[in-house]
């Protein structure tokens, strides 16, 4: 089946059933989305949706009959019994897969067959073999492929990417980031984190949230030509890496670092160099457990210049729902054709990174990046 795209008009007023036990109006020019992987951060992006202008969860799935039940009231959508039934729906025109790595490709392709488009969670899969099958399959099938980079969405993500655009900080230099919590002690063998293979969550903590960086890497300083990575594992009891630190070249010459680690309190900044000015990425301090976390609204990011004989000064911003506004980008492209800001390829990118730290800490070489 190959999925066409639709220009929607207002619909009518329609009963949702008995899990709100009221009538709602969908919305104008809305896409219908099935979400599949119901966990924690799949409460994010239900509650996304819900916030957009342009779409609407008509359905949901998890292996769990609870997680289905308890969603399907919380956001007055259908579930369905499998996955299967769910991609079979002639009233959704994509998915949401929020699920274990392992099971992206799986899931995004079976989507794809039956002409649905795909949003799938970062990263876009645990193994480059397997991204490119995903964009292949959807290619195949001409349906949109996004992959969940929030990130760069943010409004201090997109002032440092115009500051450093329009030369405010004189020439990059260099750049530095961390992105770690104390998320490897919160896991237990029956969550897929705890294994540290391609069946789990290979390179721990910078899979999961130091990938974060790597897409802004490459979003503010483009392409990366090889990285140097040493792993460790110290203090958590998963069967993965609890420390990482990566060193990399980006094919213009600006070098950087990357720390990341699953047993410290939580933090995240990045800071970047430049022979006119420094930036100061942050997002506040938010050292909830992952659960926790994921049931309140997020910080707000920040932004802190330090230009040349002049000192330090926050820049103003206007804070903005990241995850809202990659839902509404993924309707949008379903609408019109358009290709997402962070495609399949993107999305292979920055996996790409991930890989080549992989095998640099387990040859103790530097690896050139290749996708």
């Amino acid at each position: 089946m190959r999925a066409t795209t639709r220009r929607i008009d207002f619909r009518v007023i329609h009963f949702t059933g008995s899990k709100q036990g009221a009538f709602e109006m969908q919305k104008q020019n809305s896409v219908r989305l099935g979400l599949s992987g119901l966990g924690s951060f799949a409460r994010v992006i239900a509650g996304a949706v819900k916030k957009s202008k342009n779409a609407e969860l008509t359905t949901c799935f998890d292996i769990i009959p609870e997680n289905r039940k308890r969603y399907s009231e919380q956001f007055g959508c259908d579930q369905e019994e499998s996955y299967e039934a769910l991609v079979r729906r002639e009233d959704i025109d994509g998915v949401l897969l929020v699920l274990p790595n392992n099971l992206h490709a799986e899931q995004a392709i079976l989507a794809a067959e039956r002409g649905k488009h795909v949003y799938v969670i970062k990263p876009i899969a645990n193994t480059i073999s397997d991204g490119k099958r995903m964009i292949e399959a959807c290619e195949k099938a001409g349906v949109v492929l996004m992959v969940g980079h929030p990130r760069r969405r943010q409004a201090a993500s997109r002032k440092a990417k115009e500051l450093v655009d329009q030369g405010a900080i004189g020439r990059p230099i260099m750049v530095e980031a961390n992105a770690s919590s104390w998320q490897g002690f919160e896991l237990t063998p029956d969550k897929y984190r705890w294994k540290g293979d391609d069946s789990g969550c290979p390179a721990g903590s910078l899979m999961t949230i130091g990938i974060h960086d790597v897409d802004m890497f490459n979003y503010i300083f483009g392409p990366i030509k090889t990285v140097f990575s040493l792993f460790n594992k110290l203090y958590i009891p998963a069967e993965v890496e609890d420390v990482t630190t990566t060193v990399c070249q980006f094919e213009s010459g600006i070098l950087g670092y990357l720390g990341s680690n699953f047993a410290s309190p939580r933090t995240d900044w990045m800071y970047i160099y430049g022979t006119e000015a420094n930036l100061l990425w942050r997002a506040p301090p938010f050292d909830l457990p992952f659960d926790e976390r994921m049931k309140v609204a997020r910080p707000s990011t920040q932004l802190f210049i330090f230009e040349k004989g002049k000192g330090e000064r926050e820049i103003p911003l206007s804070e903005i729902d990241p995850h809202v506004k990659e839902i509404e980008e993924f309707s949008h492209c379903i609408q019109t054709g358009d290709q997402p800001e962070t495609s399949g390829q993107g999305g292979l990118i920055a996996l790409a990174f991930i890989r080549a730290a992989i095998d640099s800490a387990r040859t103790g070489k530097l690896v050139k990046i290749k996708t």
